[in-house]
């Protein structure tokens, strides 16, 4: 028997870590049982940090029926609504309530046709509990999920923690660890409670358990980077996409944004993208078709077609970088969450919608340049980094103003002369 399901917590006491967390999602299904319905939450956070562990443990402990399904097997509309939509409408079995868990929602990827929406329409409309399960919090497939939900975070769990866990387990399987090897799992594990028990047990069914503590934990995204733009070998650069930390798009950014900084030939650099662009062209057909099949080509293209569109490896040490353009987007989307916040506080002091509120800034904007940014920031109740941003902005603007009226002055008395 998989030990990481003989010691899966029955209450929401045991779980390892992460106790804040565990109290907050512990108050919310108390408050369900006593007729209090709350938000659905979104539970997020590393993987093996016992979100899942905890919706299973709640269920138990409050005596719900449990329906799970897992997002990242859901790719349509019919197959979400088919799983859980009913059960979000429906009471459990003996009139009780029934907790709705959809399991790693971030696994909804963006060519899921309708399947985000769906989950979005259970959440908003479920008479049921629900929680979600998602390792990214900002991962673009949740982008209109997570405002909906109540986000709980959970951070990797601490070391000594784990190692404590799995001293108990050790003791009840009467296994002869030493602390030196539990220590060296725990402290591998990199926050991972899950495959550090599964490392205890494979110690426990092996006899190379000295190698157990030295294995990596996740390809790292910089060493696929690195073996990818490095080989010439077909099979070995299209494996640097399996059992990788970052999904199929996101990885695909990863290299394109890296093709520059690796390749110095320009022919090398153009047939890279060229091949890039054709994994787009079949990630495009998984869109529209539905059919992953196409995936296979799509991955080959974009890793082996990639590193073999150089003559010769370069032995050069290249510094690989994030993504632009998810830093640039990810930037956008926080300004604009922050921006809704204030139009929302203008709207709710001068009572108008929060549309109608955008036609107020350049007034506030004046009266805080009159009577002081603090007075105006304690009328509409903005935090620091509110009435830094919007002060700043509007500020920005009449700079950029000014500047035009200058210029355009200077071009009008030039064209008299």
């Amino acid at each position: 028997m998989l030990w990481q399901v003989k010691y899966a917590p029955r209450s929401a006491s045991e779980v390892v870590g992460n106790a804040d967390s565990v109290s907050l999602v512990r108050t919310w299904a108390i408050d369900w049982g006593r007729g209090v319905k709350g938000k659905p939450l979104l539970l997020h956070g590393p993987p093996g940090t016992g979100k899942t562990a905890l919706a299973h443990a709640i269920a138990l402990e409050m005596g719900w029926e449990l329906l799970e399904t897992n997002a990242s097997n859901i790719r349509t509309k019919a197959e979400v609504e088919r799983v859980a939509g009913a059960a979000s409408s429906m009471a459990g079995l003996f009139g009780g309530l029934k907790l709705v868990l959809i399991d790693e929602a971030d696994g909804l990827q963006s060519a899921d046709r309708g399947g985000t929406s769906a989950v979005l329409e259970i959440i908003q409309n479920s008479v049921q509990p629900v929680i979600l399960t998602a390792n990214g919090l900002y991962d673009k497939s949740l982008s209109t999920i997570r405002f909906n939900c109540t986000q709980v975070e959970f951070r990797k769990i601490n070391s000594r923690a784990i190692s404590k866990f799995l001293k108990n387990v050790a003791l009840q399987e009467k296994l002869p660890a030493s602390d030196a090897l539990l220590e060296s799992i725990s402290s591998n594990s990199n926050g991972d409670l899950r495959s550090a028990l599964n490392d205890l047990q494979a110690s426990h069914n092996s006899a190379e358990s000295a190698a157990v503590g030295s294995r990596d934990r996740e390809k790292n995204i910089f060493n696929a980077l690195r073996t990818l733009f490095k080989t010439m070998n077909y099979e070995e650069a299209r494996a640097t996409s399996f059992d990788l930390d970052v999904d199929h798009d996101m990885f695909k950014k990863w290299i394109e944004e890296n093709i520059p900084l690796e390749y110095d030939d320009a022919s090398e650099v153009a047939q890279a993208f060229d091949r890039l662009s054709r994994a787009d062209v079949f990630d495009g057909r998984i869109s529209n078709r539905q059919y992953w099949g196409f995936l296979r080509y799509s991955n080959d293209l974009m890793t082996a077609g990639v590193a073999t569109s150089k003559k010769q490896p370069y032995h050069k040490f290249v510094k690989y970088e994030f993504p632009k353009i998810i830093r640039t987007l990810s930037a956008a989307k926080a300004k604009n969450a922050a921006m809704k916040k204030i139009f929302s506080k203008i709207a709710c002091k001068l009572h108008v919608s929060t549309r109608d509120a955008r036609m107020f800034l350049p007034t506030i904007s004046s009266l805080a340049a009159k009577n002081g940014h603090e007075t105006l920031a304690s009328h509409f109740e903005f935090n620091e980094d509110e009435a830094s941003l919007l002060f700043e902005k509007e500020k920005k603007k009449k700079e950029t103003s000014k500047t035009k009226e200058k210029t355009n002055s200077k071009k009008t008395v030039a064209e008299k002369k």
